[in-house]
């Protein structure tokens, strides 16, 4: 026995020896598959590109076959590279998925094909980053579970751009039901929002399988801005545990989506009053939920701090299930928006919990009531609950007048929890999770570069030069125009931060120099965020081609989010089918969009055009978009189209905020509409002038639910449509119908007149709609 082992320490040592000159990754799964229990293998560090590695090994309980890169994160596996782990007691350690994207398959997947699962396998201190397929909508999962007793443990997963689970436990057959996996100890870094359903950072199950129990463990990992959609962990499947994570600063929750009998303890939800962080959401029979803290968490509704939904009568397999014998119970809600029971109650889910324990638990709270109870029929049973704080009291809660509190350090911050002996979570004994306790050890996220950008001069003859001056900034710069006419013979790409100013506060003007149409004389593709100050757009000049919008995203999809930034600029001779002077293409997402102090006139296009995901799944593709102090005059079409289809839950926005602008002449065609606002969850439209606009049909058109933020505030129509919504209650009570008298039509000065009727109706100044 002493001589096999001798001899088995002297093979690995040479192939230890004979890796740094002679080793070749594709022979990597022909000496796993050799390997005998207890053996090691190390990848010398250096960059595999393109590398698909399909390991199956045969090790045993207390002598795994193990996989280790020499160098913990320098083995870098870029490209279309991925790892399939089939077997017994496989565990591979130290990889980092970088710079790339598995084209087809998951990048880490617990099994080799249907045949061949992995069991007893363990993935640990690795890392994916940087790993988002190209386009937002080509969809996959990062990592994937099968088989039984699997673990992923103590791995830094970044942000993931495009579509799709980020981590999935799959319930599809016996082999992989009542799993015990263990996810744990990792380092859940960021989730961009998605704009769209498909965006949870965890799934356990699915609602088909969801009356199987997976008894899966999810334990001691941290999730920084997790803000992919409004369910961060999805449970749909029994028998979880979910217990000693961190959420911080995560635009949605832990949610019991489906399956019974899940435990949640001694978790730490941490909001700092950002909005829409939520903590966990209830829906499904028997639950336990213990010893968790809810602190600061600003979301409301589905991502309330804690809410228990309504059910639906015989209820699909995907829809709700009625809430019945759950157990939530010393646990510490302090200074959040809202906790509710019964939420989501409309036609449809109507039945309300039953025999909901709510007991010694401790709220804090300065508002009051100190929860919402949707339903009132006694279906949640409180009792020997607490509170402090302003509130007032509430059956089955007693207010503590002398509050003792827990002081706590955590990321340069200082908590001061209320405690009480009987009531609340056990906070001293509570894990806070962070990077130095989740996470691969040695991965350091990598920074943006800090460097300011260079300001480069073009004068109208130089501009040939301006993509080839991108082309020379590291990651942000400004181009600063020379005023005068610009022949634009190619779109310019951007793909950077890049800021476009005009020397002297004058104007500059694009036109088109090409017989060609133009599809944009901006577009923005993945990395670029665009700031266009001072400039004239104009689509159709002299005897040349037209352009068809004046920015635009790149048709191509995208996966990164763009910001746009439009002031004190001007868009003219737009053409009809399809044209617009500012658009948004299907499959790109702008966390923001602002356009201000700007002109569009004589456009027979439409204006602001984000309306391009008609699918109606729930999808959109601006996040917020603001519109202030900006002129809408002489168009054909739409000013304003944003759209988002269908009836999902899942998502924040659209938000859209129009403010101190006016609206003359604005598409007066049968059946018209001047803003069409479809599917938008909060919109506010204030301070503006809607002149002679919208008069065949609507001036501004809602369809929204139930819940949707909207206001129709401040506002004059004269001579114009109608606001249509579907609940008919989004306007104020400052609506005006008076003519307004403006400077000078003829040269687009919009300003009100002195001593116009209209003055003195705004909400914050002296004058509606825009003053340029």
């Amino acid at each position: 026995m002493l001589k096999r082992r001798l001899f088995a320490c002297l093979f690995f040592s040479m192939l230890f020896t004979l890796a740094k000159a002679q080793f070749k990754i594709n022979d990597l799964p022909e000496m796993v598959r050799k390997a005998k229990p207890g053996d090691t293998i190390r990848i010398p560090e250096g960059e595999y590109k393109n590398t698909q590695l399909t390991l199956t090994a045969k090790g045993e309980a207390g002598k795994p076959v193990v996989v280790i890169a020499e160098t913990p994160g320098e083995v870098l596996l870029t490209g279309n590279s991925y790892l399939k782990l089939s077997g017994e007691y496989l565990e591979v350690n130290g990889l980092r998925f970088t710079n790339g994207y598995a084209a087809q398959t998951p990048v880490i997947e617990f099994r080799k094909n249907n045949e061949s699962l992995a069991n007893h396998c363990r993935v640990t201190q690795c890392s994916i980053d940087n790993y988002s397929r190209p386009e937002r909508f080509n969809t996959d999962s990062w990592i994937v579970f099968w088989g039984k007793n699997n673990r992923l443990d103590h791995c830094t997963i970044g942000d993931k751009l495009n579509g799709g689970t980020t981590l999935i436990v799959n319930l599809d057959d016996e082999r992989s039901q009542n799993n015990f996996h263990s996810i744990d100890s990792n380092y859940f870094n960021g989730h961009s929002r998605l704009g769209s359903n498909g965006g949870e950072t965890i799934r356990v199950g699915v609602s088909r399988y969801s009356l199987t129990s997976s008894k899966t463990q999810i334990h001691h990992n941290l999730f920084e801005k997790c803000n992919g959609e409004v369910e961060i962990i999805s449970i749909k499947s029994g028998e979880n545990t979910i217990s000693r994570n961190t959420f911080y600063e995560c635009e949605g929750g832990l949610v019991l989506r489906h399956g019974s009998k899940n435990v949640v303890e001694g978790n730490i939800f941490i909001g700092n009053n950002k909005p829409y962080t939520g903590g966990v959401r209830v829906i499904n029979p028997g639950h336990k939920v213990y010893n968790n803290l809810f602190l600061d968490l600003a979301g409301e509704r589905f991502r309330a701090a804690f809410s228990v939904l309504n059910g639906v009568p015989n209820s699909a397999l995907n829809r709700y299930y009625q809430v019945t014998d759950a157990e939530i119970h010393h646990n510490t809600f302090v200074n959040n928006k809202s906790i509710v029971f019964g939420a989501g109650k409309d036609a449809e889910r109507t039945l309300a919990p039953e025999n909901v324990g709510f007991h010694h638990n401790y709220i804090y709270s300065a508002k009051s009531p100190l929860f919402e109870d949707a339903n009132k029929n006694g279906g949640i049973k409180f009792s020997a609950n607490v509170f402090s704080g302003a509130a007032k009291a509430e059956a089955g809660f007693s207010k503590i007048t002398s509050v003792k509190f827990f002081e706590k350090s955590f990321r340069s911050q200082s908590f001061r929890i209320p405690i009480d002996k009987n009531s609340g979570a056990d906070i001293s004994t509570l894990d806070w999770i962070d990077s130095d306790k989740a996470g691969a050890s040695w991965f350091v996220m990598p920074g943006k570069s800090e460097t300011p950008g260079t300001t480069y001069k073009i004068s109208p003859d130089q501009v040939k030069d301006i993509q080839s001056t991108i082309a020379k900034f590291n990651s942000e710069g400004m181009i600063e125009l020379q005023p005068g006419l610009y022949r634009i013979a190619q779109p310019i790409i951007i793909d950077k931060d890049i800021t476009f100013v005009v020397a002297e506060g004058k104007k500059a003007e694009f036109v088109n120099a090409s017989e060609k149409s133009l599809p944009a004389f901006f577009i923005i593709q993945n990395g670029g965020r665009l700031n266009v100050n001072n400039i004239k757009f104009n689509s159709a000049f002299e005897s040349y081609g037209d352009v068809q919008s004046g920015i635009s995203t790149t048709t191509k999809g995208m996966n990164d989010h763009y910001s746009l930034r439009v002031n004190n600029c001007e868009f003219f001779n737009f053409g009809e089918g399809g044209f617009s002077c500012i658009k948004g293409t299907k499959s790109t997402y702008a966390d923001e969009v602002l356009v201000m102090n700007t002109i569009f006139r004589n456009n027979s296009g439409t204006a602001i055009d984000f309306s391009a995901e008609k699918d109606d799944k729930g999808i959109y593709n601006v996040e917020v978009l603001k519109v202030e102090n900006c002129v809408f005059a002489n168009l054909l079409s739409t000013a304003i189209n944003v759209y988002r289809g269908g009836n999902d839950e899942s998502t924040t926005g659209p938000t859209v905020m129009i403010d101190q602008s006016t609206f003359s002449e604005v598409d007066n065609r049968e059946q018209g509409c001047v803003i069409k606002l479809i599917g938008v969850q909060t919109a506010s439209i204030t301070n503006s002038i809607f002149n002679q606009s919208g008069a065949g049909g609507r001036v501004i058109w809602f369809e929204e639910m139930s819940w949707d933020d909207l206001k129709v505030d401040y506002c004059n129509f004269y001579k114009s449509g109608r606001v249509g919504s579907f609940y008919n209650k989004v306007l104020g009570k400052h609506v005006y119908n008076l003519q307004p008298t403006f400077k000078d039509v003829r040269n687009y000065n919009f300003n009100l007149k002195a001593g116009s009727s209209l003055s003195n109706k705004s909400s914050k100044a002296k004058y509606l709609g825009a003053n340029l």
